[in-house]
This record gives structure tokens, C-alpha cells and sequence, in this order.
């Protein structure tokens, strides 16, 4: 597969699965992100807004492996997959990936970078 992009995302990512709050309307509760996380997400799209214009993304990825490598602010104990779903659901928010799903990213990599106090990120490559 061809490198695609190389994204990178400042700051510490939060975990979406981890970030839940329950409201009730009417009957029915609703699950919702917490604010923080929306916060986040807002700030996250203004991050590669410029990237994704820079590499010329123009249009939607339907099918490609993908490296997420991250770098952490502190030793605080996380987990990859938690947040990595918060990346992959941006990515996808900003129309980058057609899905997340298994179809359309056929190989997902994980990888724990190391503590960086002062530059933590992730490193997104997508190879299409």
C-alpha cells in the first residue's frame, strides 16, 4: 500500500469509551461524550483542518492500513484501543475515512510511543 499521510495530533487524547455521561429525556437515557471530550474533538478537527489540506486529502479514504503511535504527557496507565477509537472516530468525523470499520481500515496498528512531556501526540500514518 502507498503512504497516504502523516498527521500528527498535539496533546494528551482522551478516551471516548471513558468519557460517557448519562442523561434522561423523557423515558429513555441517552449516553452522551462529557463536555471535556467535545472539547477536544472541537480542537482536535482545528489541528488537522490545515494537515489534511496540506496533503491535499480531498477525498474520502475507503480502504487502507493505519499506524497510530502515541506519545504520552505523563505516566499516567491507559489504554491503546480506547484511544484510539477517540482518533479513528475523528478521522472520520472530518470525513478523512469513509468508516472505521473493518472494511475500510483492514489493519489497525497500535503503538505506545513513549513519555514525551513536552510534545505529546499522536502520529497518525494512513496508507492507502
Amino acid at each position: 500500500m502507498e503512504k497516504n499521510s502523516n498527521l500528527i495530533l498535539k496533546g494528551r487524547i482522551p478516551s471516548k469509551k471513558n468519557s460517557k455521561m448519562i442523561i434522561c429525556r423523557g423515558r429513555f437515557p441517552l449516553l452522551l461524550p462529557q463536555k471535556n471530550y467535545g472539547i477536544w474533538h472541537k480542537q482536535a478537527i482545528i489541528q488537522l483542518e490545515p494537515q489534511i489540506k496540506k496533503l491535499k486529502l480531498e477525498k474520502v479514504i475507503e480502504k487502507c492500513e493505519i499506524i497510530l503511535r502515541f506519545f504520552a504527557p505523563d505516566l499516567r496507565i491507559a489504554d491503546l484501543s480506547n484511544k484510539a477509537e477517540s482518533v479513528m472516530d475523528l478521522l472520520v468525523d472530518m470525513k478523512v475515512l469513509k468508516d472505521d470499520n473493518w472494511f475500510v481500515v483492514g489493519n489497525l496498528n497500535l503503538k505506545f510511543g513513549g513519555l514525551d512531556r513536552e510534545n505529546p501526540r499522536v502520529e497518525i500514518e494512513i496508507y492507502e
